[in-house]
């Protein structure tokens, strides 16, 4: 764990970009919401978590007393860290070079239907497609038996037909 950096996960979708900081970047209100706090120097967002990264010297104690208040204002209420349950392997008819996406904007920059049909996935946060096989990443705050398997599968037929 880095002492200077303070992760905060959600279950809303902060950027399709892979990642934002702001600044220089103008924040939406969750990343308005943490720079607000008094000791945080920057925001790095990606699809389904913030990570705040402090100034010299910061307790990381000190500023998650000083973020739940207004974090909660932007997100509603913390939840308790749901363990990761960490990629999904699903079968896809593919041969090439294994390819990366972290974020929509990755997805589509790649040209590869199959990873753009899954960011198109409610909580998909990463996808790793290789030769037959593509693994699949949910945020922490999603659920496989919450319905995305299916929400997957049902992307991966989609992108088959196109």
């Amino acid at each position: 764990m880095n002492p200077t950096v303070l992760r905060l996960h959600v279950d809303v979708e902060l950027t399709a970009r892979t990642i934002v900081t702001c600044p220089p970047h103008d924040p939406p209100p969750i990343g308005a919401a943490a720079l607000s706090i008094a000791g945080v120097r920057s925001v790095d967002l990606h699809r389904y978590r913030a990570r705040l990264n402090l100034r010299r010297g910061m307790v990381v104690a000190d500023i998650v007393d000083r973020a739940s208040d207004d974090l909660t204002h932007a997100l509603g209420p913390a939840s308790a860290m749901p363990a990761d349950e960490g990629p999904v392997a699903f079968e896809v008819d593919r041969d090439g070079p294994r390819q990366v996406a972290e974020s929509a904007e990755m997805a589509e920059r790649s040209r590869e239907p199959t990873l753009v049909a899954l960011f198109g996935v409610p909580g998909v946060a990463e996808a790793i497609l290789g030769e037959g096989l593509v693994l699949v990443r949910l945020g922490r705050f999603f659920r496989w038996q919450d319905g995305a398997r299916a929400h997957v599968i049902a992307a991966l037929a989609a992108s088959r037909a196109s």
